[in-house]
């Protein structure tokens, strides 16, 4: 039976490698199919004009990634393309949406065994690329919609590498393939920003591989300089265009954690969050929607948990070094890693995330590879093996963990079912985690549940204090509770960080109108006019603030109303204000939308 395999393996390994690969992908991934849009799929998808409506092509270019009338932080014109083209498919039903994250992420697991066909044995290519597909960490960029980001830019990327790796084995790189790279390259450039790293990974290959695996000689320079120029081109091509879009370059809002951190406190941050990079990779058991405080620890000071995090840094240099020196493929595949993990590291720009396994799709080929490399030496000395019972145990074990990391991907798949089990299911998975906390406040301030939205807020606050985000979510709630004096506690803590916030203002403002602190109310409601970003709304603060100094005959000379000559009643009933509607914040999305994302998006 054995020789039946080996011969059939033999005569046709491709197309086996082929199956396997889809079937280990399809079966990691599709119990996500039934899916809801939940987390940041509802500000970018269900609530972006650019995608519930198809548009001009140019449109889609000219837009960032959160829509008009999110504000330009993100810019991903393709993905954002792709959505709405889904959207228009399927009338806007999710399941589009995951089909095509399903199919994406089979096509990503044969780029990735393309790729190592190319640097590895067939054998060690194959096994490594079905942990690669089977691997729990990809579940976040499958199963939420949103990641789709990471799916379109991973497969050009590999592909383009892929395509470069085999001219260069057989000798001299094609015009064809230069060609294939450059339309890679717009890909990956147009659907998330680090597709911008596809040239550094060219280079790797190059570097790592000329004179060994790849010819130390490229017949034909001609080609080569030609690559060059695309890519240099498509680089200077999209920061201009970047910066015409977004007025900047600078990605999304940072993460609170990393709010006004410089780069070297940024980078004691990161290296205490080395280890949790590690376990994700080798040790997947414990996944996470969010990885925030207090989940996990933020150290922007050198101090005991650093540790770990360094003996890591000094392993991987290590490795790297002995890999230049005896196996390359060892090198390549751990400055795959650093590499890919360099835009995410929050280190030259704060990003919107500490940690996302989503971020984690694209370097964890980098991992595939070693891991690939390490199959491919020690199988042989596996067969080799005296002892019978030990191969047949060990291979018995390595098809345990493939079926044991497949289940764990399709069962980690049902938890982004929608908000409701994500909330409810990463509150007991991290309970603290702050931002779950704070999701789930909103989800309650959206249903008008005041008491359990205050508890969850309370939380979220003990966890992450004084973020501004939590103290203005938390002032909305109590006020809406009939807890005014509280709730102005919270808004003057807004407000002494951010006095201009409209939204704190006109909350305090409506707070101190029915606490009946009738002159404090129009003062500030002629300081929030004066600023004239929402005249309309403090203008009828003030009328309010105005009739009420008539009607409790504390009037002075300067109340407008009083001198217009208008009349009011003095029924002696509790005064209500329904002003209650927080208009979007410089620091995040509208509060209206709390049964979804909030402000904190990843």
């Amino acid at each position: 039976m054995r020789g039946q395999w080996q011969a059939l393996w033999e005569r046709d390994s491709v197309r086996l490698s082929v199956l396997l690969v889809i079937l280990v992908a399809f079966a990691s991934s599709v119990t996500g199919l039934g899916n809801q849009f939940a987390f940041d799929d509802i500000g970018a998808i269900v609530e972006n004009p650019m995608v519930t409506s198809l548009h001009a092509p140019w449109e889609y270019l000219t837009n960032s990634y959160w829509g008009p009338e999110q504000g330009n932080r993100l810019y991903r014109p393709l993905t954002v393309a792709a959505y709405g083209l889904q959207w228009a498919v399927g009338g806007g039903r999710p399941w589009v949406f995951h089909l095509a994250n399903v199919v994406l992420y089979v096509l990503s697991s044969l780029a990735v065994l393309a790729l190592l066909r190319v640097l590895l044995t067939q054998g060690a290519a194959l096994a490594a690329t079905l942990a690669w597909a089977a691997h729990p960490v990809h579940v976040e960029a499958v199963a939420n919609v949103v990641g789709q980001s990471e799916l379109l830019t991973a497969i050009p990327v590999l592909v383009a590498v892929t395509a470069y790796s085999r001219d260069r084995v057989a000798g001299a790189l094609r015009i064809r393939t230069v060609a294939l790279i450059a339309v890679c390259f717009a890909v990956a450039l147009l659907s998330k920003e680090h597709g911008i790293l596809l040239p550094a990974l060219v280079l790797l290959v190059e570097g790592v591989f000329r004179g060994r695996r790849f010819a130390s000689d490229v017949d034909g320079r001609a080609p080569v300089w030609l690559l060059t120029r695309v890519l240099v081109i498509g680089v200077v091509a999209y920061l201009v265009v970047r910066f015409a879009v977004l007025d900047g370059f600078a990605g999304d809002l940072p993460h609170p954690s990393l709010e006004g951190l410089p780069m070297g406190r940024r980078l004691w941050v990161m290296l205490a969050l080395v280890p949790e990079f590690v376990r994700l990779f080798w040790w997947p058991v414990a996944l996470y929607a969010d990885y925030s405080p207090q989940l996990v620890s933020v150290l922007p000071s050198p101090g005991v948990g650093h540790l770990v995090g360094s003996g890591w840094l000094v392993i991987t240099v290590t490795g790297v070094a002995y890999g230049w020196r005896r196996d390359r493929l060892v090198a390549c595949a751990l400055l795959w890693v650093v590499l890919t993990l360099g835009p995410i590291s929050n280190i030259l720009v704060a990003t919107g995330v500490l940690l996302a396994e989503r971020t984690l799709f694209l370097p964890s080929v980098g991992i595939a590879l070693l891991a690939g490399r390490g199959i491919e030496v020690g199988w042989p000395r596996l067969v080799a093996f005296p002892k019978r019972w030990v191969r047949a145990a060990l291979s018995a074990l390595a098809g345990i963990a493939l079926v044991a990391a497949i289940a764990l991907s399709a069962q980690r798949q049902l938890v982004w079912v929608d908000n409701p089990t994500l909330f409810a299911t990463s509150i007991v998975d991290a309970p603290h985690s702050f931002r779950f906390h704070y999701g789930l406040g909103q989800m309650f301030l959206a249903r008008s549940a005041w008491k359990p939205a205050a508890a969850h807020l309370r939380t979220a606050d003990s966890l992450l204090p004084g973020n501004d985000i939590i103290q203005f979510t938390l002032a909305v709630v109590l006020h809406h509770d009939n807890q005014c004096a509280e709730a102005l506690r919270r808004y003057d803590r807004v407000l002494a960080m951010h006095p201009s916030d409209d939204g704190a203002s006109i909350g305090r403002t409506a707070c101190l109108l029915e606490s009946q602190r009738l002159l404090e109310a129009r003062e500030e409601a002629l300081r929030g006019r004066g600023r004239g970003q929402s005249p309309l709304q403090f203008s009828r603060l003030l009328q309010l603030a105005e009739s009420s100094l008539v009607a409790t005959d504390t009037v002075d000379a300067r109340n407008r109303w009083f001198r217009s000559g208008r009349l009011v009643s003095k029924p002696g009933a509790p005064l209500r204000v329904p002003v209650l509607t927080p208009r979007p914040r410089a620091t995040g999305v509208p509060l209206q939308n709390a049964s979804t994302r909030g402000e904190f998006r990843r």
